[in-house]
Order: C-alpha cells, then sequence, then structure tokens
C-alpha cells in the first residue's frame, strides 16, 4: 500500500470515529451535533480539526479559574444564603411589586445564578459609543484609587490610542491600573499599543492566548465589557473600545447604534468580582487567593457616592461560560423572561441564530398572543450570520413575530418584559454566546427603568424597517435555498 491510499484510509478511519462518537457520544443538542456531522462529512480532517477547537468538548478549564470562581462565590456566600434563606420575605417586600411579579426569575439567578439581589442602585444608559466614551474618559480622569478594565476588542486606533493616554497618565499618577483585553477578539491590536501603559506602572493582559501547544482555548472567549473605577462605578453592556463604536473617523460605512451602562451602588460589587476572576484566570503572575485582595480597596462602602440616572434599581448580575457547559445562565434566565411575560417582548440584538430553547420561548410567547418584536441590523458586519439568520425569522415571522432592520448596525444587547423588566448586557442571541464565551448580563427589577429601555426600544423602532410577509415573498428561491443551507451551520457560527 503506497503513502496515498495509506493516508486515505487513515483519513476515512478517522473521520469514521469522529462521526461514531459525535452520534453515540457527543452531548450537545441535535441540531449541533448534525452541524459537525455535515462538517465532517463535507471536509474530512478539517472538519475533524474544525471540531477538536470549537465544539466545546475538549475545552479544559484552567485550575486558576476554578479556585478563582470558588473564592469568588466565597465571597458572596453570606450574602446568597441569607438571601435564599428569606427569598420570599425579599420578594415579597412590598415596596417593589415588580420583585413579586417575576419573582420566578430573581429566584433562579440566586440558586442558579449564584447572584445575590442588590436595591437602591443608580443607573444610567449609554446609546452610543460618543456618549459611553464622553463620560467614562471623564470619569477615569478623575479615579483616586483603582482601575480596572475588560474588553473583548481593543482597537489600535484614535479611540483607543486615547483610552490608553489616559490610563498611561493615571498610572504614571500612582493609581493602580489593570486592563484585561481577549486575545482572540483583539489579535489585529498589536501589544505595542500598550507599552506606553506598562512603562508607566500599569498591568496587562491577555485573556486565553492562543498558540499551537494549546490550540483549543481558540474559541472560548472573554466577550464581557467592564469597567469599575475606585470600586465605586461601574460600566458594562455591549461597547468594546474603537472608533466604530463612536461612529468616529468613518470606521464604518454605516451608522452604529449600541447600548452600554453606568452603574453605582452594591452592584458593582459584583462586576468587580467577575473582573477579578478574569484576572487572576488569565494573569498568571498575579495572587490567586482572593482573600489576599485588600477588601477596603476593591469592595468599598458604596455610600455617598455620586449618583447619575435611573435611582433606586434592584438588579442582579449573572455571568456564565464554558468554564460550565451543563449550564446556560444567562440563556436560561432570558428564556424564563420570555416565560413570564404577560403582554409584550421586546429585543435587540445584533446576531440572531437562537438555539432550539430560545427558539421555541419566542415561538410559544408569539402563539400565546403576546407581542414579540425583534429588532436586527440593516447592515450586519458578518454577511454569513445574515444569511444564516433569516430561516430562523422567516420561520418565527410565521408565528406572529415581528421583525425589524435598523438603519445601520444595531450592536445593543437588550430585552425588555412589560416595559417592567430588562436586561442588558454582553450576550446575544446566538449559540456562541449562549454556551461557548464568557458573558454577563444584568437584569433589572424597575418599572421606571422598565419603561426607559422599552421607551429606547420604540425609538429604535421607528428607525427600523418591518420585515413582514411581503418582504421575504420577494425574496428569491434561490436566495432562501442559500439561506437554509447556512442555517445548518448555524450552531457553530
Amino acid at each position: 500500500m503506497n503513502i496515498t491510499a495509506s493516508f486515505l484510509l487513515s483519513a476515512y478511519i478517522l473521520n469514521f470515529i469522529f462521526i461514531v462518537y459525535i452520534l453515540f457520544f457527543e452531548r450537545n443538542d441535535s441540531a449541533r451535533r448534525f452541524s459537525w456531522l455535515l462538517a465532517i462529512a463535507f471536509i474530512p480532517i478539517i472538519g475533524i480539526s474544525l471540531y477538536v477547537l470549537f465544539s466545546g468538548n475538549f475545552f479544559t478549564r484552567p485550575k486558576r479559574m476554578l479556585k478563582a470562581n470558588e473564592k469568588a462565590n466565597e465571597f458572596f456566600r453570606k450574602t446568597l444564603a441569607k438571601q435564599q434563606k428569606n427569598l420570599d420575605i425579599l420578594i415579597k417586600n412590598g415596596d417593589n411589586q415588580t420583585l413579586d411579579d417575576y419573582g420566578p426569575l430573581i429566584h433562579m439567578n440566586l440558586l442558579y445564578g449564584k447572584s445575590p439581589v442588590f436595591s437602591g442602585n443608580s443607573i444610567h444608559i449609554f446609546k452610543s459609543g460618543e456618549e459611553k466614551y464622553k463620560c467614562l474618559f471623564k470619569e477615569l480622569s478623575l479615579a483616586k484609587d483603582t482601575i480596572h478594565l475588560s474588553y473583548f476588542t481593543i482597537n489600535n486606533d484614535e479611540t483607543g490610542r486615547e483610552l490608553v493616554s489616559i490610563l498611561t497618565q493615571k498610572a504614571n499618577e500612582g493609581i493602580s491600573v489593570k486592563l484585561l483585553y481577549d486575545y482572540v477578539g483583539s489579535l489585529r491590536t498589536s501589544s505595542r499599543l500598550f507599552k506606553p501603559l506598562l512603562k508607566a506602572g500599569g498591568q496587562v493582559s491577555r485573556f486565553f492566548p492562543v498558540s499551537i501547544l494549546v490550540p483549543f482555548t481558540v474559541n472560548y472567549r472573554n466577550h464581557r465589557k467592564l469597567v469599575i473605577i475606585d470600586g465605586h462605578a461601574g460600566y458594562f453592556g455591549g461597547m468594546n473600545i474603537g472608533d466604530e463604536y463612536a461612529n468616529r473617523n468613518h470606521a464604518r460605512p454605516y451608522y452604529w447604534r449600541d447600548t452600554h451602562v453606568r452603574v453605582t451602588g452594591h452592584a458593582v460589587a459584583l462586576l468587580q468580582k467577575q473582573f477579578l476572576v478574569d484576572w487572576y484566570t488569565s494573569h498568571y503572575g498575579a495572587p490567586l487567593n482572593l482573600e489576599e485582595i485588600q477588601i477596603i480597596r476593591y469592595f468599598p462602602d458604596p455610600t455617598d457616592m455620586d449618583e447619575t440616572g435611573t435611582k433606586n434599581v434592584t438588579m442582579q448580575i449573572v455571568s456564565a461560560g464554558p468554564d460550565d457547559m451543563r449550564n446556560d445562565e444567562i440563556r436560561d434566565a432570558m428564556t424564563l423572561m420570555i416565560s413570564l411575560a404577560k403582554k409584550s417582548v421586546y429585543i435587540e440584538t445584533p446576531y440572531f441564530t437562537p438555539d432550539t430553547v430560545f427558539f421555541t420561548a419566542l415561538k410559544i410567547a408569539a402563539l400565546s398572543g403576546k407581542d414579540v418584536r425583534v429588532i436586527v441590523p440593516g447592515n450586519w458586519d458578518k454577511w454569513y450570520v445574515k444569511l444564516a439568520a433569516m430561516p430562523f425569522m422567516a420561520e418565527l415571522l410565521s408565528y406572529g413575530v415581528k421583525f425589524y432592520r435598523y438603519h445601520g448596525f444595531i450592536h445593543s444587547k437588550m430585552m425588555v418584559i412589560d416595559g417592567f423588566i430588562a436586561t442588558i448586557g454582553s450576550t446575544n442571541i446566538d449559540s456562541r454566546s449562549f454556551a461557548l464565551h464568557f458573558e454577563l448580563n444584568a437584569f433589572f427589577y424597575s418599572e421606571e427603568f422598565g419603561n426607559q429601555c422599552a421607551a429606547m426600544f420604540d425609538e429604535d423602532q421607528k428607525a427600523s424597517d418591518e420585515m413582514n410577509a411581503a418582504w421575504f415573498g420577494r425574496i428569491s428561491r434561490i436566495k432562501k435555498a442559500l439561506w437554509n443551507f447556512f442555517k445548518l451551520f448555524a450552531p457553530l457560527l
């Protein structure tokens, strides 16, 4: 047998082994399994390589991540235990009817998402990068003790250089600056961008660097966007660092619409906790024991601080990621929100390839008479995701879900139920966010804030065109066939 024949035989046997493994031992849902079977069948060997790298079955959780999470959960253990013990009293406190009406969501986020409920927070929403950066950069320049930042993408453009310049100045002033960025999300950004900050004494770390020797983390990215200043003010949401988010220097040929949040109050401690877990997971030179951290410095008493925006908001902050493949805390919480809806479900998302669970929840909500609306981009930044999303939207449209194309690119990740409860964060409506990325979402229980989010949705809907049955009817059969082909790979996108 010659070399070519031996290679082909080996490839055939290897393909067969992986097909058997996926058929009988793969634990993911049927859609994901079928997508991988197609990939391996259509592109032998290459499909196997993609499966090993991207399926999620070969992810080995670093011991540092496990220990950091254990320490972090221990830090909030007393608060969680107290709230779990007094859950009924917590929900039926008489001061917030929203807590009583949507108590099951609080219950699940508390027990399953391990997120305490904190009241009395002040929330300010940003609808564009212009607003966010103006406020953030000013607040960073006024920091007195610590600055912690974690971003999926930091571009080496005018906005990125402005951020690094401010951080460098603060490091020169003696402020403790820690900057974490995702290795793949910022792959096109040279480490030279951060040299001035490092020279000034700031600390910079990359989340899960990928190499030939350690390739399996390539698919497990830190998609969170966090800033915590002096332990008092926190920022989170959908915006990274780059000109495109601020519609600056013509970085994109269309308008970029996004949503980000500034919070002050007790909930900031949850953002701080998550940053420290991510930091000590990726920064190997740092101490691991969270008990050694200066608690007063990183978790100060949130009293007597500047409050702007909507006040006295009750909220929970839930994190999720591939470190626990059995749980999808954020997706499950969002699914429960849909099931609890009495009148309406409003969603804004830049990508829409929902898994079976989320798809079914939207279908049932629409068929049961709820007003279900989804705003997606008019200009998509990823053409293949758009093609994969269209069949989902066409089918849900037949069940009564309404879809709208925003005039530009909408990167906002927001869902509002009945104008009462809302969630905002980094999570997209796709399998990647639900299962493979490290994400963070806040859940807000405030009629005033819920109404504000609903009003924001209405404004975005007015800047959108409805995708009705007539619109889909004008699409050619060839294009629809292309949609259906890309839908097969939706669980992998």
